[in-house]
């Protein structure tokens, strides 16, 4: 696709965003807890934000997000740069919102406004450019629609802080600061005579600093849970982050929602397990999810490569060598982890919690990769 349809269609899916808003957290279904549950519900009304220390309690879904991820995977490479920053000039548009309908009066407060924005920061963190996100922020307009943005932003490092690295969340308060400066500067500015615009300029100027104070002190939050996973054993951030990418590219790429739901079912067994049987059982999910993985990459490449489809577990790691998929030593590696997994999860009566956090965390590792592999070659 060239830049110009790519443009054109990207602008469409905003402009139906700002009409009806997709972005939304759902709270994952590893999470069972009521206490948890009922917490994620009354916190949201709160500011500041408690920072959530586990990334996987919530997933974040969006059906225009997903189609803007459809599109960047068609357009070249040496354009999505391009595409990026058309999409960031709406940061800097101060039109970049509507009023919901019956609400026109009532001008000036994100509540009674819609707005692309919020889908615009989720898409460029996940799948863009951080930095020139953070730069737009420090550039942004004031208006509802910039509220909305700070909101999602906000809703991001509450709920998913794993998003920005520790070096982005000392950037962050910088360009939030800039935004309060010139909040502060439009207070100044004499009283517009427009009753519209007056309450406009109000409610933007009292939201948006709320807004900002918040995300100022979730990122001084979310650099401490930084320091203290990398002081504290058995606190892996890096992996978790890793688990969401994992379930990012099998959505991407089309993989089968049972396959999802067998990563996030060994997710909740390991998590809640009291017993050594509910670690077996989650190992076991684990070798399942090991084995369906790359039968269904198989299935995936054989629509651009060809050849025999596979069937079975060996045949799937040699029609990956074969095809250059897989080194030779990465086909010997995820054999020998499959058959420690099945030494460890499915022969013996009961599992050790160093053997299940051991093949978990390097289930995910090797799947981000696989799928890595796999995304580069275009598959989706």
């Amino acid at each position: 696709m060239n830049l110009r349809d790519a443009i054109s269609k990207a602008g469409q899916i905003m402009d139906q965003e700002r009409v009806e808003p997709t972005v939304r957290y759902d709270l994952s279904p590893v999470i069972t807890d009521p206490v948890t549950i009922f917490n994620s519900i009354i916190e949201r009304g709160k500011r500041p934000r408690q920072v959530r220390e586990n990334p996987e309690e919530s997933q974040f879904k969006s059906g225009n997000f997903d189609l803007l991820c459809a599109l960047l995977d068609q357009v070249p490479e040496q354009d999505r740069a391009a595409l990026f920053v058309f999409l960031r000039s709406r940061i800097s548009n101060e039109h970049s919102y509507r009023h919901k309908p019956g609400h026109a009066s009532i001008t000036g407060s994100w509540t009674q406004c819609s707005s692309e924005l919020p889908l615009l920061a989720e898409f460029l963190v996940r799948r863009g450019d951080k930095q020139l996100f953070i730069r737009a922020l420090s550039e942004a307009s004031p208006s509802p629609g910039l509220t909305l943005l700070l909101m999602q932003l906000e809703e991001m490092i509450t709920l998913n802080f794993t998003l920005f690295t520790d070096e982005e969340y000392a950037q962050l308060p910088t360009a939030i600061a800039t935004l309060n400066q010139v909040i502060a500067d439009i207070q100044k500015r004499a009283k517009p005579g427009s009753t519209m615009e007056s309450n406009t300029m109000f409610n933007v100027s009292r939201e948006i600093s709320e807004f900002c104070d918040s995300i100022s002190e979730g990122c001084r939050k979310a650099r401490f849970l930084y320091v203290k996973g990398s002081l504290l054993p058995g606190m892996n951030l890096e992996v978790n982050q890793d688990k969401s990418r994992v379930r990012t590219f099998l959505e991407k790429l089309g993989f089968t929602q049972l396959l999802i739901e067998s990563l996030d079912e060994a997710e909740r067994l390991y998590r809640t397990a009291a017993t050594p049987f509910e670690l077996k059982s989650s190992m076991g999910h684990l070798r399942s999810f090991l084995e369906q993985l790359h039968l269904q990459a198989c299935a995936a490449a054989h629509k651009k490569l060809g050849g025999s489809l596979p069937s079975k577990w060996g045949e799937a790691l040699q029609y990956l060598r074969d095809h250059n998929v897989l080194t030779v030593k990465e086909e010997q590696f995820a054999a020998q982890l499959y058959a420690l997994m099945s030494d460890t999860s499915v022969h013996p009566l009961v599992a050790e919690r160093e053997y299940a956090r051991l093949m978990r965390n390097i289930s995910i590792e090797y799947g981000l990769l696989l799928l890595t592999k796999l995304d580069k070659l275009g598959l989706n």
